[in-house]
Formats: structure tokens, C-alpha cells, sequence
């Protein structure tokens, strides 16, 4: 899917309204953590090109990461594969867009505590929450019902876009107003499109400039010049936002660890042995994080067996004392 651009508010509307169309995307991620601390991921995600190459789930990249893309003929389609590796160390953020403040962000950080008899290693990798049933309840439930009546959620989410928008000009001195009149703005915004039936407001959103001039025109004397051109970009990340978060509907994700020693904790879906296992999609992080994390320990042999030693010795040396003393 593209961005929305020149204003074109339907073209995010239109994709999203086929929700229920998209094909499955698989991904699966393979982390196996080396005794030194660092560890190596693979991803591999599988569907139709449309799919892999959206950018919703991104693929890590850079000069420690090598990327392969193939494409199979499964009966009279094709699945195009595309395949990561690298090797990490300590924490590394993957996110689809670094200037982005809405891209979707899966932190992993995998700490090596070093002691005398045990060494101990932890992992966490975050799904951070999309909040999207703080932000537009019926959008999320249309999300989980598989309903692909876009126009049911529409005038809630975008209600969302322009309140959040103005909130960022307001953080901004040099496109700030006054915040009665900021109050004001926000809650005709509300009642105007509470009133707009929702497959009218469908079409009025077609042209997002016009309709958010004919929305504003009421504070045409009161707003600064240009006004709702400002907010209408003010909203545009906003929109990209929910884009995102319908393009990872479909995503279905197996997680897959390989850790050193003995697993202490973990809250993997199931362990086969000594893999541990996670299945999950949107639903697990469509509001809060969804978190993997585990951890383990490997024991030092040669120091607990030193230790041994040493007691040992230190015993015998006690009791001979002790026994020369009674003697």
C-alpha cells in the first residue's frame, strides 16, 4: 500500500476498506544467543509481493545484515520469500522508519551477566502496542471482526487524526493558538462530523483539504491564514498510522529462541526441546506490548569443581588441626 499524498484521503480509505482482502504474510524469526553474549536473528517472511514488500514489518538492514529474496510457484501462484541474517549484540531497535514516530518498533535487548560459578543471560524483544483501541475503539473492532465496513469507524478515527494534529501544532510556537480557541476547534470537529453521515463523509473525504476547509470555515476570522492546510499535514502521520496498522492485520509471526544452559524463566508458548516457541499477530499487541523474554544460566564446571577442591582441602586442614590439637 502507498501513503496518502496531495491530500487524497481516499486512497488510505479505499485500501483499508479491503481489510478482509489482503493474503496471509508469514514471518518467522530465529534468535539463537551465543555464549559470549551476542546472538545471531534470521527472518523469513513469506506471501505475495504486495505483502513482503510493504514495509509493514520491517527486515533488519544495514552491513551486518545479508538479504535474500526469492520467488516460488506454489500451484498458480507466486509466494516471493524473503530471507535476513546478522549478527547482533546488546540492543538493536528494528523499526520500518526511523524518522517515524508511528512505524511500528520491535526493540530486542539480550544482556550477559558474568559470574563466578554462573554465567546468566537474558532476552526481551518488544512489540510495542499500536493503542488502538485507545485511539479508535470501533476501528479496532472492525479490525478483530474481520468487517470491512470502513465507514463505520471512519468519522472516529478521523476525529483522532485532527485532535492529535492540533495537539502537535500546539506544541509548536510558531503554530500554536490560543487554547480556548484550540478547545473550541477540537470540539466543532467532533459535532460536525458526529452529524455527516458516514458514507457521506466517506465521499466528502475524498479531497481531505477541501473538507477540512469547510470544516474550519466557521473560524475562518478567529484562525490564522492557512490554518487547515497546517492541520491537514499535521494529520498525514496520523494517517499513516492507521495504514500501517491495517497492513499488519494479515501478519502472522512464529518466534523461535535458542538460548545457552538451562532456561531459568521464559513465558514462551510452549518449549520442544531446547527450543522455545511464541505464535502470535496483531491481536496480541493491537492495544498493549506484546513481550517475549527469557532467560537462563550456564554453570562453571571448572569453578564450582575449583570450589570444591578448595573446601575440601580447607576441611582436611581443619580436622588435622583439630586432631593434632587433641592429640
Amino acid at each position: 500500500m502507498t501513503i496518502c499524498t496531495e491530500n487524497k484521503f481516499n486512497t488510505i480509505i479505499f485500501a483499508l476498506a479491503g481489510i478482509l482482502f489482503t493474503g496471509c504474510v508469514e514471518t518467522l524469526i530465529t534468535v539463537q544467543v551465543f555464549p559470549d553474549g551476542r546472538y545471531s536473528m534470521s527472518f523469513l517472511t513469506k506471501g505475495d509481493s504486495t505483502d513482503v514488500f510493504d514495509h509493514d514489518f520491517p527486515h533488519p538492514s544495514g552491513s551486518a545484515w545479508t538479504t535474500k529474496i526469492e520467488k516460488e510457484h506454489v500451484e498458480n501462484d507466486e509466494i516471493w520469500v524473503m530471507k535476513t541474517n546478522g549478527i547482533a549484540e546488546g540492543a538493536f531497535l528494528f523499526t520500518s522508519r526511523d524518522d517515524s514516530l508511528t512505524a511500528l518498533r520491535h526493540p530486542i535487548q539480550i544482556q550477559r551477566t558474568e559470574g563466578f560459578f554462573a554465567t546468566r543471560y537474558t532476552l526481551l524483544n518488544v512489540f510495542k502496542g499500536r493503542n488502538v483501541y485507545l485511539k479508535y475503539p470501533a476501528f479496532g473492532k472492525s479490525l478483530q471482526e474481520s468487517d470491512n465496513d470502513s465507514t463505520r469507524w471512519l468519522d472516529e478515527a478521523f476525529y483522532y487524526m485532527c485532535s492529535a494534529g492540533i495537539k502537535d501544532l500546539q506544541s509548536d510556537p510558531e503554530t500554536t493558538i490560543n487554547s480556548d480557541l484550540s478547545e473550541r476547534v477540537i470540539n466543532h470537529i467532533h459535532n460536525t462530523l458526529a452529524r455527516i453521515n458516514q458514507k457521506n463523509l466517506f465521499e466528502e473525504l475524498e479531497d481531505k483539504q477541501y473538507f477540512m476547509d469547510q470544516m474550519l470555515r466557521p473560524f475562518q476570522h478567529d484562525l490564522p491564514t492557512g490554518y487547515s492546510t497546517l492541520l491537514s499535514h499535521a494529520t498525514d502521520i496520523y494517517e499513516e498510522e492507521l495504514e500501517l496498522t491495517s497492513e499488519l492485520k494479515d501478519d502472522q509471526f512464529q518466534y523461535r529462541v535458542f538460548m545457552p544452559g538451562v532456561i531459568t524463566s521464559t513465558n514462551a508458548d510452549t518449549i520442544s526441546g531446547d527450543t522455545l516457541k511464541w505464535s502470535f499477530g496483531l491481536n496480541e499487541y493491537i492495544n498493549d506490548d506484546y513481550i517475549i523474554e527469557a532467560a537462563s544460566i550456564v554453570y562453571s564446571s571448572q569453578h564450582i569443581q575449583t570450589t570444591i577442591l578448595f573446601a575440601a582441602g580447607l576441611l582436611l586442614i581443619v580436622l588435622f588441626l583439630f586432631y593434632r590439637r587433641g592429640k
